[in-house]
């Protein structure tokens, strides 16, 4: 059987949306909603959202104690969530579908930051060969070929190579990773 992983923060928050907009389209109030994800969902979100009701019960509005998990979480998508629920509380409207477009949306990203993460792999791989393949060739020719080599550091021509050749490996790794890392 394969190791049973806990979903990455993207699919929680996600499946939290999911949860409030589904228990807002069966009729329960907002409050209720909030205390069914308090009851039913994954740590640490159960935990923030009971810390919210209990704010909410003290007298705070529920989008000021929805700001504070958006902010202890620092998560800027659920930051626009609660900006979302301010606007809607405003202007009025589908409070299910204020919550389900978001879910959708943090679904979505977080299948495309996989996406992106598996193929910058690929790129990193190419990254480690292309630094480990001069290093490697070095290697080689020092025992090979050893009064080949030695030319490298017996003068000051030598010594310029090495240097260039250096320089240039870690321009080329820092440009490399630079390459690679794409944020999503």
């Amino acid at each position: 059987a394969l190791p049973r992983t806990t979903p990455g923060p993207h699919r929680r928050g996600a499946a939290t949306l999911q949860v409030v907009a589904g228990s807002r389209a069966a009729g329960d109030s907002m409050p209720q909603a909030r205390d069914t994800v308090g009851r039913e969902g994954q740590q640490p979100i159960t935990a923030e959202f009971n810390r919210a009701l209990v704010e909410a019960r003290l007298g705070v509005p529920i989008e000021d104690a929805m700001e504070g998990i958006a902010e202890r979480m620092k998560s800027k998508d659920f930051a626009w969530v609660v900006m979302a629920i301010r606007i809607q509380r405003e202007v009025g409207g589908n409070l299910a579908e204020t919550h389900r477009t978001p879910a959708t949306t943090l679904r979505e990203r977080g299948g495309l930051k996989r996406l992106v993460k598996g193929l910058s792999a690929e790129g990193l791989l190419s990254s480690y060969i292309l630094m480990a393949l001069p290093i490697g060739l070095f290697l080689y020719m020092l025992v090979a070929n050893r009064p080949y080599i030695e030319l490298l550091w017996s003068g000051p021509i030598g010594w310029a190579m090495l240097a260039a050749g250096s320089l240039s490996m870690v321009a080329g790794w820092f440009w490399m990773n630079k390459v690679v890392k794409v944020e999503v």
